[in-house]
């Protein structure tokens, strides 16, 4: 791993929740609706870029067309 820089940092649960407001037990790590943390001690932590991807991923699906809307919803 020589060379290599580190890209993303550990969130603990107060720090994503402040960046997706959700309760932690709606971390929807069960589901694999978000990404599951690390464990860390008796801490969870969350790797930033994980949570940045998911949020990314959250913000296309809100802004693209629901394909199950009727033809006059998705204009």
């Amino acid at each position: 791993m020589t060379g290599s820089a580190i890209t993303c940092t550990l969130l603990s649960t107060s720090d994503v929740q402040k960046i997706a407001p959700v309760s932690s037990g709606t971390l929807w790590v069960r589901d694999g609706k978000f990404p599951g943390p690390i464990q860390v001690a008796k801490n969870n932590l969350w790797r930033s870029d994980e949570v940045g991807a998911w949020m990314d991923e959250m913000s296309l699906r809100r802004t693209a067309p629901n394909p199950k809307a009727p033809a006059q919803e998705r204009r």
